[in-house]
């Protein structure tokens, strides 16, 4: 897949669950995060980082805690989303996740490939990752190049469901 923009990246994303081998370039990964930085946050406080995880045997380990992502052991790179409840205490969820979104949105301009893993053991990986109290973890998001086809769109409901005007 070629580097995409615009309406065809909004439409043509998936949630991807196997990937190759292959692993992903570090200029590309910079400038996933570069894009990726410029998401918007409550007061501009921007309070996330992100912790790139390489290492296979960690990637198992955290793989092993979701539940519902056993297959991030096969990403080349699991990438935690980190978000400080101190410097923004009313607003970090909300902020992770409009994160979390521009991270996947960013990784498919570039045909790689991820899925939101939900359901986790946040304080096996929380330990894992050496994190601090006032750091919550968002989610582990696997990165890789698509494996094998890409899923086709599911159903979307229609615009008269979705929209109503009042003028």
């Amino acid at each position: 897949m070629s580097k995409i923009s615009g309406l065809e990246l909004l439409k043509t994303r998936r949630s991807i669950r196997s990937y190759d081998e292959h692993p992903i370039e570090e200029n590309i990964l910079k400038e996933i995060f570069e894009a990726t930085k410029w998401c918007f946050s409550a007061v501009n406080r921007q309070p996330w980082r992100f912790i790139v995880i390489r290492n296979k045997e960690l990637i198992k380990k955290i793989a092993r805690e979701c539940k519902t992502g056993p297959f991030a052991s096969q990403a080349p790179v699991l990438v935690a989303v980190v978000g400080d409840k101190v410097i923004q205490p009313d607003w970090y969820i909300h902020d992770l996740s409009f994160v979390t979104l521009q991270l996947a949105l960013s990784a498919w301009a570039f045909g790689i490939g991820t899925c939101w893993i939900g359901i986790f053991n946040r304080e096996v990986i929380h330990k894992l990752l050496d994190l601090s109290e006032k750091d919550y973890l968002m989610t582990v998001m696997p990165l890789g190049y698509p494996k094998g086809s890409i899923p086709k769109p599911r159903p979307r409901k229609s615009f008269e469901e979705l929209v109503k005007y009042i003028d």
